[in-house]
C-alpha cells in the first residue's frame, strides 16, 4: 500500500507545463512548485498548506483572467463560513482541505490507472503526451478544486433548518426555513452574451440553467427541457436540503463568463455539469437518472468516485459529525482498473450517551458501512465502472499530528500577508550593496510569491518555539509587545533564536525547490536562473546584511500580524511547552550496512522521542553515521546543531582528505550534500582539538546531551596503548564511555543502532 502522496507525485512526471508562452526553465519551476505544495499539504494536511495549492493552481492557470486575487474570495468565503458556521449543524465536515484531497486522488488516478487515462484521452480525442496531461490538469483542477465553493448556499439553510427541528421537532408543518429570492437574476446571462452562447451551441441559451441543462443533455442525454425545470424548484421554496454542488455550479460559471474574452466550450461546460451531479442532483432528482459511466461524463465520473472516497482527514465541525468520528489516514493501491483503499481508525468503537444518560460503545457508523459493504454499494450506484474496488480498514492509535499550533489564523490573509512581507524586504533591502529582485509582488516569479506565503505561514511556528502564540481573543495570558523582553522561554536571546529558525527554514525552502550552494554569478538574474546561492550555508557565516533580513522577517511578526488584525495580540504561555531533549550522535565513519534501512530505524527512534519534546539533534558531521543521523533530523524537520572541529572549509577539505585516504571518492556532490546538511543546522559552532581532531568536539555534544544514538558494530577499541598512551580518542566507543561516565545508561539513554563498518 502507498500514500497518496506518492501515488499523486507520480503526475508530475506525466506533466509538462505549458501556458501563457512561459519559458521551458520557467514551467519547469513553476511545475516543481506546485508538486512541492501538494507535498507539503499531503504531509501535514493543515488547511494553510492546502491554500498554497489553491494559490498555485490559480497562478498558473489565471482562471478569472488573473491569478489567486480574482478567486481568493471564493475559497476564502467558503473557509471562513464553514469555521464560523458549521458549528451551528448536526452534520458538517470540511470542505476547504477536502477538495484539495480530492483533487490529489484524482492526478493520482489519472496517473496510476490506465484504464481512466486512456479513457479520458480517448473521450477528448486528445493524444498521450506530457502537455495533454497539462490539460487534464487544468479541467481536472477546476473540477476538484472549487466543486464545494457554494457551500455558503446550503449552510445558511442548513443552519436555520438544524434550528427548526432541536426546537420544534423534525417534519413539523411550522418549522420555517430558508430558501432564496432573486433566482432568476442570479443566473440570468446578459443578452449578447446569450445571443452567443446560443451561437455556439446550438440552442436557446438564456440564463446559467440552459447551459447546465443543455450539458446534460448532451453529455447524459437527459432531458434539457425538464433539466431547467427542476433546477429552479429544487431552489425556490425547498424547505427540505439546498444543494450546494448547484449553487457551486452557478457561482463558477458566472465567474469564468464575466471574463473579459472568455469563450465557453464544452469542456468548460463538463467542469460546470460534473459539479453539478457530484452532491444530490442525479443521486435524487435528476429526469431518468442514471449512474455515470466514464465513457459519458469522464470529469463527473472522477469526481463523484473521488468525493465519495474522500472520508479520512476531514475536521468535523457539526455536533453528530463530532461523534462519530472518520478514518484519519489512508493508504491506496491504484494500477489498471484496480484500487483499493485501506482506511485507518483510531478505534472501530465510539463511546455515546443514550436519551437516558447511560454511557455505550457502538461501532464506528463509517467503519460500519465499510464493513457491511454498504460503503462500496454506494459507490457503485453512482458510477457504472470496471474499476475493481477493495476497501480495508485498519485499526490504529492515531498518531499525533505535527506542526500544529494554538496560534488562532483563521482571521490571516495568507496572500495578503506575504504581499507585506515582501514590500518590507524590499523597502529593507533598499540600500544593500547586492543585487535584488525589486518588483511588485504581483510579477514575482511562482516561487518567490510562495516563498513569502511559505514565510507568513511560518509565524505560527516561529512563536511556539519561545512559548508564544497570537489569538483576536482576550485571554488571560501575558501580553508579548517585544520578544526581547519579560518572555517565558527557553532562549536567553529569542530574537537571535529565531533568526537562526528562519534561515534554516529558507534553506529547506530553497533545497526542496532544487537549488543548491554556488557563488558563481555575477547578479540576481544569473542566480536565479542557475538556481545557485552563496547564502546556503550555516546562519554563523552569513554576512551582516544577509543576517539582517532574517532579524527583519522576526522583527515583523509582532507588527504585520496587528496590521491585518487590528485586536490581535501575542500571548505568552506562562510555563514551557515540550521540554527540549537534545541527542548526540556517533558512529562510524564507513558503514557497510544499506543506508536507507539504518535510516529507517533512526528516524523511528527520532520520531518516537519527538512525541512528547523538543528534540535538537547535536552531531559533529563526520563523513558516514554523523551526517546520516543530521540527514535523519533534516528529514523529520528536527533541529540540528553543528560542533565541527575545525573551521566550515577547513573542516570540508578534512573530511574529502579522509575519505579519500580511506579509498573512497568524495565527489561534487559529495561535497554538497554535506554542504546543504550543515547549512540546515540552526547552530555551526567550532569545538577544535589540534591532536585527536574529534575529541574536544564529541566531548561537547555528550556534556549537552540527554541522550546518545550510537551507530556501532559492538567491537569496543582499546582506549590505550601499550604504554597507556591515550588512543582512539574522539572515535564511537570513546563517546559512548564519556556517555557512561556521564551517567547514561545502556538501551535507556544510549541508544545502539546495529551496523557493520
Amino acid at each position: 500500500m502507498k500514500t497518496l502522496m506518492d501515488l499523486s507525485s507520480n503526475f508530475f512526471d506525466l506533466l509538462e507545463l505549458n501556458y501563457r508562452g512561459a519559458k521551458v526553465k520557467e514551467a519547469a519551476n513553476d511545475k516543481l512548485c506546485f508538486a512541492n505544495a501538494l507535498k507539503n499539504f499531503l504531509s501535514s494536511g493543515r488547511k494553510e498548506d492546502a491554500f498554497t495549492v489553491y494559490f498555485c493552481f490559480c497562478e498558473i492557470f489565471e482562471l478569472f483572467g488573473k491569478g489567486y486575487e480574482n478567486t481568493k474570495k471564493l475559497l476564502e468565503l467558503l473557509s471562513d463560513h464553514e469555521y464560523h458556521s458549521g458549528e451551528l449543524l448536526s452534520k458538517h465536515r470540511d470542505h476547504y482541505s477536502h477538495s484539495v484531497y480530492v483533487f490529489a486522488l484524482g492526478l493520482a488516478i489519472y496517473a496510476n490507472d490506465s484504464s481512466y487515462h486512456d479513457s479520458y484521452l480517448k473521450f477528448y480525442n486528445l493524444k498521450n503526451s506530457k502537455k495533454n496531461a497539462f490539460q487534464f490538469l487544468k479541467y481536472w483542477g477546476m473540477t476538484a478544486l472549487f466543486h464545494d465553493i457554494g457551500y455558503p448556499f446550503q449552510l445558511a439553510h442548513e443552519q436555520i433548518k438544524t434550528y427548526s427541528e432541536e426546537v420544534w421537532g423534525k417534519n413539523n408543518p411550522v418549522n420555517p426555513y430558508v430558501s432564496y429570492g432573486n433566482l432568476l437574476n442570479f443566473i440570468a446571462i446578459e443578452k449578447t452574451l446569450s445571443a452567443r452562447l446560443s451561437e455556439i451551441f446550438s440552442a436557446n441559451i438564456t440564463n446559467i440553467n440552459d447551459l447546465l441543462a443543455y450539458g446534460l443533455n448532451v453529455r447524459d442525454n437527459y432531458d434539457a427541457e425538464k433539466v431547467s425545470e427542476i433546477l429552479v424548484k429544487r431552489i425556490v421554496k425547498q424547505p427540505n436540503f439546498m444543494d450546494h454542488g448547484y449553487f457551486s455550479a452557478v457561482i463558477l460559471a458566472r465567474q469564468l463568463l464575466d471574463v473579459p474574452g472568455f469563450e465557453m466550450d464544452m469542456q468548460h461546460l463538463d467542469v460546470l455539469t460534473a459539479i453539478l451531479l457530484h452532491n444530490s442532483f442525479n443521486k435524487y432528482d435528476a429526469p431518468d437518472k442514471h449512474s455515470i459511466d466514464i465513457s459519458e461524463h469522464p470529469l463527473s465520473y472522477l469526481l463523484i468516485l473521488c468525493d465519495e472516497l474522500q472520508c479520512w482527514d476531514r475536521l468535523a465541525y457539526g455536533k453528530i459529525s463530532k461523534r462519530d468520528p472518520i478514518a484519519w489516514d489512508v493508504e491506496f493501491e491504484i494500477s489498471t482498473d484496480i484500487l483499493t483503499a485501506k482506511y485507518i481508525y483510531d478505534s472501530y468503537t465510539v463511546r455515546k450517551y443514550d436519551e437516558n444518560g447511560e454511557l455505550d460503545v457502538d461501532l464506528n457508523k463509517n467503519y460500519k458501512e465499510m464493513r457491511e459493504g454498504v460503503f462500496l454499494a454506494k459507490i457503485y450506484s453512482y458510477i457504472v465502472t470496471n474499476l475493481k474496488m477493495t476497501i480495508k480498514t485498519e485499526e490504529k492509535k492515531k498518531q499525533r499530528r505535527a506542526h500544529l499550533y494554538a496560534s488562532d489564523d483563521n482571521f490571516i490573509n495568507l496572500c495578503d500577508l506575504a504581499k507585506a512581507i515582501h514590500i518590507s524586504y524590499n523597502d529593507h533591502c533598499k540600500s544593500f550593496s547586492g543585487s535584488r529582485i525589486d518588483e511588485d509582488f504581483g510579477k514575482l516569479p511562482l516561487e518567490f510569491k510562495v516563498s513569502n506565503i511559505e514565510q507568513a505561514k511560518s509565524y505560527a511556528s516561529k512563536l511556539e518555539l519561545i512559548n508564544c502564540f497570537y489569538s483576536g481573543k482576550d485571554l488571560d495570558y501575558p501580553v508579548v509587545e517585544d520578544f526581547g523582553r519579560n518572555i517565558v522561554s527557553d532562549f536567553a536571546d529569542n530574537i537571535g533564536f529565531l533568526c537562526h529558525e528562519e534561515h534554516v527554514r529558507w534553506v529547506k525552502e530553497k533545497l526542496a525547490m532544487g537549488w543548491k550552494y554556488g557563488t558563481e554569478y555575477k547578479d540576481v538574474h544569473e542566480r536565479n536562473q542557475k538556481k545557485i546561492h552563496k547564502s546556503i550555508v550555516p546562519y554563523e557565516l552569513l554576512s551582516d546584511e544577509e543576517r539582517s533580513k532574517d532579524k527583519l522577517m522576526v522583527n515583523n511578526i509582532i507588527d504585520l500580524l496587528k496590521k491585518f488584525h487590528s485586536n490581535i495580540k501575542i500571548y505568552n504561555y506562562r510555563t514551557g511547552r515540550k521540554p527540549i531533549l537534545q541527542i548526540a550522535v556517533t558512529g562510524h565513519r564507513y558503514i557497510k550496512d544499506d543506508p536507507e534501512k539504518l535510516k529507517k530505524q533512526i528516524k523511528e527512534i527520532l520520531s518516537n522521542f519527538s512525541k512528547n519534546h523538543r528534540v535538537i539533534v547535536r552531531s559533529c558531521f563526520a563523513y558516514g553515521a554523523d551526517q546520516l543521523v543530521a540527514e535523519c533530523a533534516a528529514e523529520l524537520g528536527i533541529s540540528i546543531k553543528a560542533n565541527i572541529p575545525m573551521p566550515y572549509e577547513e573542516y570540508i577539505e578534512d573530511v574529502r582528505r579522509d575519505v579519500e585516504k580511506n579509498g573512497l571518492e568524495f565527489t561534487e556532490a559529495d561535497e554538497l550534500r554535506m554542504r546543504h546538511l550543515l547549512a540546515q543546522a540552526v547552530v555551526c559552532k567550532v569545538v577544535p582539538d589540534p591532536v585527536y581532531t574529534y575529541a574536544e568536539a564529541n566531548a561537547y555534544i555528550i556534556n549537552k546531551c540527554d541522550k546518545l544514538i550510537a551507530l556501532w558494530d559492538g567491537k569496543p577499541l582499546n582506549l590505550h596503548d601499550s604504554n597507556d598512551k591515550p588512543i582512539n580518542r574522539g572515535g564511537t566507543y570513546d563517546c559512548m564511555r564519556m556517555a557512561e561516565q556521564k551517567g547514561l545508561k545502556y538501551g535507556e539513554d544510549i541508544i545502539i543502532v546495529e551496523c557493520y563498518r
